[in-house]
């Protein structure tokens, strides 16, 4: 499921007013009222905790991941898979999900929280259910045995609740609002600071004249930071996107990889792109039958006149294959050859090993490597018959994403 809430921390004697003239009709129902005992687990580096995913067990519930998706303000965006299991170690398929983001170390226990929680429903005249809102007092102890205590409020929308509902609601709560910049998760709470610290791949903010290696930098971090996290969805499955942009990730740091090849170690590229052209491979297996079934069901739906059991054997043809695609990508991704990727990724991400030319200006040296796709797609174009061949406009396809790619990179340095 999808979990978007904000969190604001109070004060012990801060008292929760009423939202009806807030969102209009709207009603706080009756206060259900239970103990949580979580444990949260990590690596020894709170790999974890830093990307803002955490890996939970709950008693009477079970285990559940939860992964961050892209967000801004005091919105907590978040996928939550849920696991069975005991306490005392989380579930194989619960740490392979986040492996891309743990890279093979070792997970343990790293807090315990008690908290005293009360949830209310927030509803409309109608019955419609907006959120939840939900006052927790939090007593937690980190894995160095610090003590602490906080009261927060958890405002929490609905699934399919119109977003127009946060700023309203959080509006009335006024001075709830808390300073911070980013909402923080309960267990980072109480690990403190060294789980606040940045993920294992920030993208740099580039200065206003950055030499080509800075370039080159905060491209590769930027497409490792969303490969990185993207890859829990694609191996979770439920959501296409996930796969999708997972390969594109990929896709583009290899293109990166292509075109700033002059400025680069040739043999530290050419063995990252063979890597990651293995792991493209298996993720296009899946996306490629994602893309097929959808369009099928689409001309399916156009022309009544199609026999249903022919496009339903046809239908189920590219299912099984996705099937295939899916047991494919799971092993590459549960593979060692894998883990050692992850690791290279970030190693590139903090310091690609660039040769002595990307130490001058990025607007004397990139603009030339951009040149050289336009030009390589002008001629393809030249090139192309009356009327093209699909073929020849599926190579036209790739080299104007080449370019598109190369110009995104370099265009922050260069106009």
């Amino acid at each position: 499921m999808r979990e978007r809430e904000a969190k604001l921390i109070v004060s012990d004697s801060f008292e929760l007013p009423g939202l009806s003239d807030a969102v209009t009709g709207a009603v706080l129902g009756e206060a259900v009222e239970w103990v949580a005992d979580d444990v949260y687990h990590d690596t020894a580096d709170l790999r974890l905790a830093r990307w803002g995913c955490t890996i939970r067990h709950r008693e009477g519930e079970g285990w559940t991941v939860k992964i961050p998706k892209p967000a801004d303000g005091l919105v907590l965006d978040r996928i939550e898979v849920g696991f069975g299991g005991d306490r005392d170690a989380p579930p194989t398929r619960a740490l392979n999900l986040v492996g891309s983001l743990t890279r093979g170390a070792d997970v343990g226990e790293v807090a315990h929280l008690r908290t005293r929680r009360t949830r209310r429903d927030v509803t409309l005249p109608d019955g419609a259910r907006v959120g939840e809102l939900t006052d927790d007092v939090v007593r937690g102890t980190s894995r160095d045995g610090v003590e602490s205590s906080f009261r927060e409020i958890e405002v929490e929308l609905a699934e399919h609740a119109d977003d127009r509902w946060w700023s309203e609601i959080l509006q009335r709560l006024g001075d709830a609002r808390s300073a911070e910049e980013r909402p923080v998760p309960q267990a980072v709470r109480v690990l403190g600071t060294a789980a606040m610290e940045p993920p294992d791949v920030v993208v740099p903010t580039l200065r206003p004249k950055p030499t080509a290696h800075e370039v080159i930098q905060a491209a590769f971090a930027s497409s490792v930071a969303q490969l990185l996290l993207q890859l829990p969805g694609a191996r979770l499955g439920t959501d296409p996107e996930g796969v999708h942009q997972a390969r594109v990730a990929a896709r583009r740091m290899n293109s990166d990889l292509k075109t700033f090849r002059p400025l680069l170690d040739a043999d530290w590229a050419a063995h990252l792109r063979g890597e990651l052209r293995w792991m493209i491979d298996a993720l296009g297996a899946v996306r490629d039958c994602d893309v097929l079934g959808t369009k099928l069901r689409e001309v399916v739906a156009r022309h009544p006149e199609i026999d249903p059991e022919a496009a339903e054997r046809v239908l189920h043809q590219v299912d099984l294959q996705r099937r295939a695609g899916r047991r494919r990508l799971l092993r590459c991704l549960g593979d060692d050859r894998a883990t050692r990727l992850f690791d290279d990724l970030v190693a590139a991400a903090a310091s690609p090993p660039t040769r002595r030319r990307a130490e001058r200006p990025a607007r004397k040296v990139m603009p030339k490597l951009v040149r050289k796709h336009w030009n390589r797609l002008e001629r393809a174009i030249d090139a192309l018959q009356r009327p093209p061949t699909p073929a020849e406009l599926h190579a036209v396809r790739i080299l104007a994403k080449r370019l598109r790619y190369a110009t995104e990179a370099v265009a922050p340095s260069a106009g």
